[in-house]
């Protein structure tokens, strides 16, 4: 009895600390543009609960106040243009998310999730190319950061500006490389000590500065690019877990 008591103590243990591997221990904090600061709950503590977090990020030029719904439930509401709302816990399980735009009633995109207890979701929405908002839902993998180092994001939300490059400040070292428009390729990331990070754009005969960012460790650094050739501007998100 004692041996089977023991074992599935043991397997109970090890099922746990399987499913907690990759969780952020300790709460985040998360840096907009505008310097708005937000909190969340540690993903161990998340998964307590049987939840994942999710939150929000309206990157479309169009879309004047975006509702995401799952099921009959309302999750988000009115999302202005480059905001980026709290992570919210969500009941693990696959979702399916409805994208609206406000006073447009035809706009409907949707995009569907397996949502894992603990883990971090960030729904965002982009512009189409010709007209309107499609929603697309990334994972955010907070928890697997190695300390001391910091990740870099960059997410492509223009609707026909391709080719999108992140270098080392100053140099020809590509960090991220041709993140292109469209439903198929919005986003690349990398890992990479702390320092400054250009991004550039290959419109015309020599690369245009997109913007210049400092990055720390110990964070996900989300640059998300919006607007049109001409008149492209920088979404920048930090997620500090440390």
């Amino acid at each position: 009895m004692r041996q089977l008591l023991f074992g599935g103590l043991l397997s109970a243990a090890l099922w746990t600390a399987g499913c907690t591997s990759g969780l952020t221990t300790d709460p985040s904090v998360t840096t907009s543009s505008d310097s708005a600061t937000t909190k969340a709950p540690a993903g161990t503590t998340a998964a307590q609960d049987g939840n994942a977090l999710v939150r929000l990020v309206n990157a479309d030029p169009g879309g004047k106040g975006i509702d995401i719904s799952w099921g009959d439930k309302n999750f988000f509401s009115d999302a202005a243009y480059k905001s980026i709302t709290a992570y919210k816990e969500a009941p693990r399980g696959v979702a399916m998310f409805q994208l609206r735009v406000a006073g447009n009633p035809e706009n409907v995109s949707g995009d569907h999730q397996e949502l894992l207890p603990g883990r971090h979701y960030t729904l965002i929405a982009l512009p189409k190319e010709k007209r309107g908002s499609r929603l697309s839902v990334l994972i955010d993998n907070l928890g697997a950061l190695d300390p001391g180092i910091t990740r870099v994001r960059l997410i492509n939300a223009t609707a026909n500006v391709d080719d999108l490059d992140m270098f080392s400040e100053g140099t020809k070292n590509h960090i991220v490389h041709g993140v292109d428009a469209g439903a198929k390729v919005v986003m690349s990331y990398a890992d990479m000590e702390g320092g400054t990070v250009e991004i550039r754009s290959p419109n015309g005969p020599s690369p245009t500065l997109v913007g210049k960012f400092n990055v720390d460790a110990n964070c996900l650094h989300t640059f998300i690019v919006v607007g049109a050739v001409g008149s492209l501007d920088v979404i920048q998100v930090v997620d500090r877990i440390r």
